[in-house]
């Protein structure tokens, strides 16, 4: 199981089928089929009844909903983590200091 299998099975469930989310994902929908099947096979249970051109969600795809919704989000928090530290919008920085050459101190 990948994220990328997770993202398509999510798009065919917020698009209500696999005709829009491969358009909405700009893939074929035979590989969109293709990552699901896989998808299916790792998880050892179909996840969609297919009626014709239908595609209803069973009671195993029913449960990975807020799993895969879980691990969507959880990747989104990861890479904008790492992004906000490559960018140095959070994380540490270390600030060298300069040796002090003979300064007075102040008069207070």
């Amino acid at each position: 199981m990948d994220i990328r299998q997770l993202e398509y099975f999510l798009a065919i469930v917020d698009r209500g089928g696999f005709n829009r989310a491969a358009s909405a994902l700009y893939v074929s929908q035979p590989s969109l089929s293709q990552a699901v099947r896989a998808l299916e096979r790792d998880l050892g249970s179909e996840l969609f009844h297919r009626i014709g051109r239908r595609a209803v969600l069973t009671e195993a795809g029913r449960a990975l909903i807020e799993p895969a919704r879980e691990a969507v989000r959880s990747l989104e928090t990861a890479r904008a983590s790492v992004a906000a530290v490559h960018e140095l919008r959070e994380g540490r920085l270390d600030v060298a200091s300069m040796p002090s050459q003979a300064v007075e101190p102040l008069p207070w």
